[in-house]
């Protein structure tokens, strides 16, 4: 026994060199798989960033695609909504435009019925039954006609007179309306400033103005009397009255 651990002990520095090699080896085989490992699990966490960076570029992908649809379909319902409200419009426009012919014919209808009534009044007063009017008055009158417009103008200027009534005395001009404005009382005033000028045949009797009208707007008859204006006013069953006068305080034209 004492034989054989002589032999061994030759042996026993190439074993502990053996041991310490492979000691040494294992560390390194150790360190070697630790890097690895370690590798391996910062590779795992690179992969896991970037799976969850994919799967938050696909979520929000989805999340434009999804407000890019609802976009698109607002928009479309915008441009129908704005073909919808082109389509009213153009039926607005239509109706406006047909409302505007009935209007303009009723217009029309309404100026027809006007000059006929202004026509009327005319005829009444160029009858002689209106001559009872001013004899009731004290002013006996003669009828010298309707529509009556210079013989000569002058300067390219001219008037119609509706209605030319007086006697040996008195030339009376009549302004005929279906309704008079103050407005229409002071342009018949200032129409009448010309009379002489374009009636010189009439210039030997002294002028007195009149006007008469189914209706007097706004005061329009109170502004004839301060313009020394005769009133006459038409009742709606053709009844013809003179407002009372000063026959020394109508204006002379």
């Amino acid at each position: 026994m004492e034989r054989e651990i002589n032999l061994m002990e030759p042996e026993l520095p190439q074993l502990r060199q053996m041991v310490l090699k492979n000691t040494e080896r294992i560390d390194k085989n150790e360190r070697l798989i630790n890097r690895m490992m370690m590798e391996q699990a910062e590779q795992s966490r690179t992969i896991k960033e970037r799976d969850e960076w994919w799967e938050n570029s696909r979520r929000e992908h989805e999340r434009d695609m999804r407000e890019m649809r609802e976009m698109r379909e607002t928009l479309h319902q915008t441009i129908e909504g704005i073909k919808e409200l082109r389509k009213k419009s153009a039926e607005s426009d239509k109706r406006m435009d047909e409302e505007r012919k009935k209007t303009d014919a009723q217009i029309r209808q309404i100026s027809i019925e006007f000059l006929g009534v202004t026509g009327h009044l005319v005829e009444g007063l160029a009858s002689s039954a209106v001559d009872n009017v001013f004899k009731e008055a004290g002013l006996e009158l003669l009828h010298y006609g309707k529509n009556i417009k210079p013989k000569r103008p002058e300067d390219n200027k001219t008037m119609e007179i509706d209605v030319l009534l007086g006697n040996d005395d008195f030339t009376v001009p009549v302004e005929v309306k279906a309704d008079f404005t103050k407005k229409k009382v002071k342009r018949f005033v200032h129409k009448m400033t010309m009379f002489r000028k374009l009636f010189p045949e009439y210039c030997d009797k002294d002028v007195v103005a009149a006007v008469a009208a189914i209706n007097y707007e706004n005061g329009a008859d109170t502004l004839a009397h301060e313009e020394g204006l005769l009133v006459i006013r038409v009742s709606s069953d053709d009844i013809f009255t003179l407002d009372p006068f000063d026959i020394e305080r109508l204006r002379r034209f």
